[in-house]
């Protein structure tokens, strides 16, 4: 089995983890899935579109940019297995598509710390 992954992203004064969430690293069946659904649409959208995104130009590079940051939450939702600490109208938040969105959305950069716990070294399982 897959061993969950702690990530904290808001602490208390003392330093202790009050927000984050628990994801499944890049062994896990989630992230594997993910990532491979995320290839075959954009495969089949690059057939569709029939040109290659020129990333020598502004608009190119804005759509690679873009794309990768939709590859980033994707990923992410798919390895996000709990939330804890984050609350809606006075209550604990639920894990699902509009809570994460709204994460996201106040703290992009929080994409990125996830991703780099999912994908790190030490978030592979030993065997």
């Amino acid at each position: 089995a897959v061993e969950e992954i702690d990530v904290p992203l808001v602490f208390d004064e003392e330093g202790e983890p009050e927000s984050g969430f628990k994801v499944l690293g890049a062994n896990s069946t989630q992230y594997q899935e993910a990532d491979r659904a995320w290839k075959l649409m954009n495969v089949r959208k690059a057939a569709h579109r029939g040109r290659a995104i020129n990333t020598g130009t502004q608009e190119g590079a804005g759509e690679l940019v873009d794309l990768i940051a939709k590859r980033e939450e994707h990923i992410a939702r798919a390895c996000i297995v709990s939330i804890y600490g984050f609350t809606s109208g006075g209550a604990p938040a639920e894990l699902n598509d509009g809570t994460l969105k709204a994460i996201f959305t106040a703290r992009p950069t929080w994409r990125t710390k996830v991703l780099a716990a999912i994908e790190a070294e030490q978030g592979f399982t030993r065997v």
